[in-house]
């Protein structure tokens, strides 16, 4: 029976315990609370960055709806020039106020069916295909006449791009007649030539047509396909005759608002938006529909490229929550060990009252529940001050974390003073040794089922709190496998150390060899808050080599690659003329299915790229692949065959291909060419598969397909496709503008989407990688759990020194009566103290540093660089050498200043009574 005077009595002597217990419980509170706010707030604005770099390369938002000529007579007039602006804006506007404020400006275009080019060249056997467009807010630099405007005497007044001037072949001031399959004809005259700026590549991505001619497949042979834009007068002037039917487009740019910012938001807004119904917000006669710029509109439909830029960023923050997971979970158990040291010592202080209630007939359970009683207060207390500490230094209108982790951490506080009492030792001389090898077999086993199960989970987007925990379990065996190794260690330098002439070496390392199970948690606080820096220094420096290797891959390791269909790539003389250039590098590839003539396995979807290696190496010396290449000779390899049957090419294959089928001819299906052979003469070495001169082709996303190199005469005879990127690679410090108007004014935008070349430059990519929210967040999380957790180890040992100081006082005060000086005293405490420090700090190491490796595939640091394969494990030696030096000063310097401290003590107060001098 819990005798409540009792416990009102012990209190007393509990606060400071309990003080202790309440400030580690609040300071962990605020950690769990406070940093999903403000991890949540970094995000957000990591989320902003991204979408703002996407949109910079793609459209993300638009919609486009096709119309019909109207049936009825209602509003048979197509309408003024400014009324199909005004359509246009108003349905613009319906939509942005349909789906909120996150869409930001809005510009709309109209655009013709095609129409057939008469009385010019008719390149490939067939009349130029071109379209008539009409953007908004199209300000072009014009470098030949003017802007499109009225046309007199029923002309349309049209400007184009100077690639399409030229693949046209027409001049300023020529008239030529479209004539169309939908029934319209129109005479155009040409009044205006532009240069494509890089600048307003939004423009070039709605319309790509209209910066250069395409080549695409006719009926029969090829045909040119083109775009000519034209003011909105001219496209009424089309329509004024015959009701040319028209396919609208709008398109957005994305700016998150504060509630707008988080994926979900977004999400949500799309949802919102693709449920849009126009039919209520146009003028409509009874059973004609809606009708926009005198025509009725048949359909609208919503172009969405943000979702895959959200899905892409939801799967690397939920990764990066599994890495920062590490650093809280490491933090949560420095504080609960810390808070067990805290019990232990309010402990050693109660033992002689503890003893005496025994005696009297208390059991341990009795105790135990006494000291849960004292303890409680400090829950509450403390919850409540992390709450509100959580709540003054988080960012303003966030939600805070969930509080089960910091429940759970006040509940094993709370239980810290209990679990110590009711721990102790007996006092058999054996039972403690069985105890102790029961309990480090349980700790193996259980961490050993741990590792299996994360191992065997592999990498997981979800929360995982068994991943979380493990480094913990990791520790704690460190811990007891220390125990187990340092004791003889330290006797056998106490042992060489008896044969110096000094008393104070032996003193100190005997001393230093009465490791137990006193020694656990200043040992797992220390071992966990330098394993948690080194691991983040890890984390950090992979994350930061990774970014490098990235930025390397998707340019192809070169300064500049342009990347983009093959027929749509510039001149590699044009762009070896630039200044700085040093050589230049095609990379060929397209896709196809293999079918193996030796079984009739079929791999679809295989890979094939042509390079020149000599090529290659003269725009990266050191290319593995270029490397490879010229080893096998593939450079001047032969093509195999006979005359007139299908040609044999010679390639090399990736390892698993060449391992199954070594020497093995597969028939190609791809399209671009008729059917052919390879024959693998050899196997990609695992360095040049993973060159960086293959990544502008091959792209980000792991390869699941196989994968096919060709050199010398085997590659003019590869597939030419449209669909499948291949890369222009630019050596040494080529001149942006020149490559910049090579890629934009020329050959297609900068970054758009479909039939356009993107250029890439080396440091942007690199600048973009390191600008990433996420990373930056990772690095906050493993600095502030770091720091927190020197702090916290710190008081641990303090606590310790305040545990032993009785004892280590009267041992000093014997010592002194026999001679030993100041400086020896301070030597002896910082001699008792060096063994377990300096298996704290080769713990902390190894545990920081093997971490990845002990996690396998379960550390999921690719989806933080990105890339296609994991970054290599960089660890940061400089911050693994400043975390040991860091902890070995900061503890040491504890105890010598406890070692002055007590110098002034005298020498009789230290002994008990009975005891002499």
């Amino acid at each position: 029976m819990i005798q409540w005077w009792l416990v009102r009595r012990e209190a007393g002597a509990a606060w400071p315990v309990v003080g202790v217990l309440a400030g580690l419980i609040a300071v962990l509170t605020a950690v769990v609370l406070g940093w999903p706010a403000r991890f949540d707030r970094l995000t957000d604005r990591a989320l902003a960055a991204e979408v703002g770099q996407a949109q910079s390369l793609a459209t993300l938002v638009g919609a486009h709806g096709e119309t019909e000529p109207a049936l009825s007579a209602w509003r048979s007039d197509p309408g003024t020039p400014a009324s199909q602006d005004d359509d246009l804006d108003r349905v613009g506007r319906a939509m942005e106020q349909h789906a909120g404020p996150w869409l930001g400006e809005r510009r709309g275009q109209a655009e013709t069916g095609a129409a057939a080019v008469q009385g010019l060249g008719m390149p490939y056997g067939h009349a130029p295909i071109v379209r008539l467009a009409y953007r908004q807010q199209a300000d072009l630099p014009y470098v030949q006449g003017r802007a499109p405007g009225a046309g007199a005497d029923g002309q349309v007044e049209v400007a184009v791009s100077e690639a399409t001037r030229d693949g046209l072949g027409l001049t300023l001031g020529q008239h030529v007649q479209l004539a169309s399959s939908d029934g319209w004809s129109a005479r155009v005259v040409l009044v205006g030539v532009f240069r494509t700026d890089p600048a307003d590549a939004r423009t070039w991505r709605q319309l790509p047509l209209a910066v250069a001619p395409l080549t695409v497949n006719a009926e029969v042979g090829k045909e040119l396909d083109g775009e000519l834009l034209t003011s909105r007068d001219g496209l009424a002037q089309v329509r004024s005759g015959d009701r040319t039917p028209l396919t609208l487009g709008w398109d957005w740019t994305v700016t998150p608002g504060p509630g707008d910012g988080t994926v979900d938001g977004l999400r949500g807004r799309l949802a919102q938006l693709a449920q849009f119904d126009p039919t209520a917000l146009c003028d409509a006669a009874p059973g004609v529909g809606c009708e926009l710029t005198g025509q009725r509109l048949t359909t609208l439909t919503v172009q969405d490229g943000l979702t895959p830029v959200l899905t892409d960023f939801a799967d690397r923050r939920a990764r990066t929550v599994q890495v920062q997971q590490f650093a809280l979970a490491g933090l949560l158990t420095v504080g609960v060990a810390t808070g067990f040291a805290a019990a232990r010592l309010g402990g050693h202080r109660r033992r002689g009252a503890f003893e005496l209630q025994r005696l009297r007939g208390a059991g341990r359970g009795q105790l135990a529940g006494r000291l849960l009683l004292e303890t409680a207060p400090a829950v509450p207390v403390g919850l409540g001050a992390g709450r509100l500490l959580a709540a003054l230094l988080g960012p303003p209108g966030t939600t805070l974390g969930a509080w089960l982790p910091a429940l759970l951490a006040a509940v094993l506080l709370l239980c810290a003073p209990a679990a110590v009492l009711l721990l102790a030792p007996p006092a058999a001389a054996r039972r403690p040794q069985a105890r102790r090898l029961v309990l480090e077999g349980s700790v193996l086993l259980l961490t050993a089922a741990a590792l299996a199960g994360v191992r065997l989970r592999g990498d997981s987007a979800s929360p995982d709190p068994q991943l979380a925990l493990t480094p913990s379990l990791l520790a704690l065996v460190l811990v007891l496998a220390l125990l187990r190794l340092v004791p003889p260690l330290v006797r056998l330098a106490a042992r060489t150390a008896a044969r110096g002439r000094g008393a104070v070496p032996l003193l100190g390392l005997a001393r230093a060899t009465e490791l137990g199970a006193a020694a656990v948690p200043v040992l797992l606080v220390l071992i966990l808050a330098m394993g948690g820096g080194v691991f983040g220094g890890l984390v950090s420096g992979t994350v930061s080599a990774g970014r490098q290797q990235v930025a390397d891959w998707r340019t192809g390791g070169a300064p500049a690659a342009f990347v983009g269909p093959v027929d749509r790539l510039p001149d590699p003389a044009a762009a070896g003329r630039a200044a700085g250039a040093r050589g230049t590098a095609a990379v060929l590839a397209a896709s196809g299915d293999l079918t193996a003539q030796q079984d009739g396995t079929v791999f679809p979807r295989a890979t094939l790229v042509g390079v020149d290696p000599a090529a290659l190496r003269a725009v990266d010396p050191g290319s593995a692949l270029a490397t490879a290449l010229l080893g096998a000779g593939l450079d001047r390899a032969p093509v195999g065959g006979a005359p007139g049957q299908e040609p044999v090419l010679p390639a090399l294959g990736d390892a698993a291909l060449a391992a199954a089928y070594p020497d093995g001819t597969f028939e190609v299906a791809a399209a671009g060419r008729a059917g052919f052979l390879v024959q693998l003469v050899g196997t990609l070495p695992t360095g040049a598969a993973g060159d960086p001169a293959l990544g502008p082709v091959l792209g980000d996303q792991p390869r699941d397909t196989a994968l096919l190199v060709f050199a010398g005469p085997a590659v003019p005879l590869l597939p030419h496709q449209s669909g499948h990127d291949s890369a222009l690679l630019v050596g040494g410090a080529p001149d942006r503008g020149t490559l910049a108007l090579l890629a934009a004014g020329r050959y297609g935008s900068p970054g758009g989407l479909g039939q356009t070349v993107r250029l890439r430059w080396r440091d942007q990519e690199l600048t973009q990688l390191r600008a990433d929210g996420l990373a930056r967040s990772t690095d906050q999380a493993f600095l502030g759990a770091t720091a927190l957790g020197l702090l916290l180890a710190l008081g641990t040992v303090l606590l310790d020194l305040l545990l032993s100081a009785g004892e280590r006082g009267r041992t000093l005060s014997r010592l002194r009566t026999l001679g030993l000086g100041g400086r020896g005293a301070t030597g002896l405490g910082l001699l008792q103290a060096l063994p377990l420090l300096l298996a704290a700090v080769t713990g902390g190491a190894a545990l920081g540093l093997l971490l990845p490796t002990a996690l396998g595939g379960a550390l999921p640091l690719r989806a933080i660089t990105g890339g296609p394969a994991d970054p290599a494990v960089r660890p940061d030696w400089t911050l693994t050498a400043g975390l040991g030096a860091a902890l070995l000063l900061l503890v040491l310097g504890a105890v010598a200043l406890e070692a002055a401290l007590s110098r002034g003590q005298r020498v009789r107060a230290a002994l008990r009574l009975g005891e002499e001098l």
